[in-house]
């Protein structure tokens, strides 16, 4: 059966010249700094952000955590969006293993940080309220639809950072589509960030992996806290030489994912039930909010299963989907198809089921 799966740009399958690399990579133990494969990983990708050092870490969230470790004390506060992936989607790590708390603010609809509620929840003196040592930023910004942040938002928040003596984490899981939508050198989206973590698995096509990057003395205590979460590795070569094929093929053709994200994003605004902001489609994920008579966005997109569409549901009426470098405009042309009938079906059971109500009422 055909499947179109946009749940995530995760659920891609490593590339044939990534399966080659897999099987003849040069490796060494990882634990003594000997793997060359991962030694040549992340010295491509510090060189690629305009940074120091890089760590090669199992997954973003790993990284993230990683970051806030390094840069904050047990009993800090740390400033982030409300939906940020970090509030929402790591299980509770900020506060179950690094011991901070979370001051999560809103963002406009392009997805950056409300900078007057931003100022305003800087606490760094006050004995009453967690000490504010870090800011969390996305770019792209995932659950506000992919949206990009621009050099100029990101030298606001460096200036905030500055003046009220921050560490500036910037979660950039998607920072290469960012850099490809606004056609910058990613290297001008990092500037100024005092860390920068980055996935090799979202729409770059490895099977595992992230990197975190920083000054080299960020990167040896980011390192020692990898030990400490028991993600150290030995002959990781063999995965690390994924992330090369991702950061030396993968990143150009993140524009096409772009232009199927528009094809799929306005193909769903012009059915039935589906609301979206189509000014947030700039990247590979779509946000939508769906309200049909009847049927919860949740039940919505089960149904959507049993026809062949994967998405995701997040909260409320509230799902998303995400394109990548398995799904083509054939695909998303398919994928539509299936959408609207599913609508569709879902029209004739309300349809039906309000029929017979009305009709035992009558009885």
């Amino acid at each position: 059966m055909r499947i179109v799966d946009l749940r995530s740009d995760t659920v891609t399958k490593p590339t044939p010249r990534m399966r080659e690399a897999m099987m003849s990579a040069e490796v060494g133990d990882d634990g003594f700094r000997e793997d060359p494969t991962v030694n040549k990983l992340e010295e491509i990708a510090a060189k690629k952000l305009g940074k120091e050092a890089a760590l090669f870490v199992s997954s973003g969230t790993m990284g993230n955590l990683i970051a806030i470790m390094v840069h904050t004390r047990q009993g800090d506060g740390v400033i982030c969006d409300r939906r940020s992936h970090l509030n929402m989607l790591t299980g509770g790590g900020t506060s179950a293993i690094a011991g901070v708390t979370t001051c999560p603010i809103g963002v406009d609809t392009q997805g950056r940080l409300d900078l007057d509620e931003l100022v305003s929840n800087i606490r760094p003196n006050d004995m009453r309220f967690p000490r504010t040592t870090l800011i969390v930023f996305e770019n792209t910004n995932n659950l506000a639809g992919g949206t990009v942040i621009t050099t100029q938002d990101t030298k606001e928040l460096v200036s905030i950072a500055n003046k009220y003596g921050l560490h500036l984490h910037l979660d950039g899981a998607r920072i290469f589509n960012s850099a490809v939508a606004q056609g910058v050198d990613p290297k001008e989206l990092t500037k100024g960030c005092d860390s920068v973590m980055f996935c090799l698995t979202k729409g770059l096509a490895s099977p595992i992996g992230a990197i975190l990057a920083g000054p080299e003395d960020f990167i040896i205590e980011a390192r020692r806290k990898r030990k400490l979460l028991g993600g150290g590795t030995r002959q990781a070569g063999v995965i690390a030489a994924c992330g090369i094929i991702s950061l030396e093929e993968m990143i150009d053709r993140l524009a096409e994912d772009h232009k199927n994200a528009r094809f799929l994003a306005e193909g769903l605004s012009k059915i039935d039930g589906f609301t979206l902001n189509l000014s947030t489609v700039q990247t590979n994920i779509v946000c939508f909010n769906l309200k049909l008579s009847g049927l919860s966005c949740k039940d919505f997109i089960k149904k959507l299963k049993d026809n062949s569409v994967l998405a995701v549901h997040m909260e409320g009426s509230f799902g998303r989907m995400v394109t990548h470098k398995d799904v083509n405009a054939d695909d998303i042309a398919y994928a539509l198809e299936r959408i609207e009938e599913t609508v569709d079906e879902a029209k004739q059971t309300n349809a039906r089921r309000e029929k017979s109500y009305s009709q035992e009422s009558v009885t």
